[in-house]
């Protein structure tokens, strides 16, 4: 009786099948990974633009109380819109908010608001 080593075909197979498998399953992952971080990115540049948006507006907020929009470009591409608007909240006090919209994907658009309150009495 001869005791040969190795591994049968068979055994192969299986082990390369189940490697493939692995691997399909880390690269449908990597690209998913890779969106999201991406998408992560665009929204991070767009709700700081509103955030500062909001910081210029509270400077001028007690004299200045005009509705207005401007855009964020990236090269010829628009990144992202900022719409503000003012609400009297009577005393002497005001809310300012700045809708941040931006593109998440081809045709997807995505609106954040930011709201602040403002007190003009002093």
């Amino acid at each position: 009786m001869s005791r040969e080593r190795g591994f049968t075909l068979v055994e192969i197979v299986v082990a390369v099948m189940v490697l493939m498998i692995g691997t399909l399953g880390l690269t449908t992952t990597s690209a998913l990974v890779t969106r999201m971080i991406a998408r992560g990115q665009r929204s991070a540049v767009s709700l700081a633009f509103g955030a500062q948006r909001v910081e210029r507006l509270r400077i001028k907020a007690c004299s200045n109380h005009t509705a207005g929009a401007d855009t964020l470009y990236r090269g010829s591409r628009i990144a992202a819109t900022n719409a503000w608007s003012f609400s009297d909240l009577g005393n002497k006090a005001w809310r300012i908010t700045v809708a941040t919209r931006y593109l998440t994907m081809p045709n997807r658009w995505r609106t954040d608001t930011l709201q602040t309150e403002l007190s003009c009495a002093f």
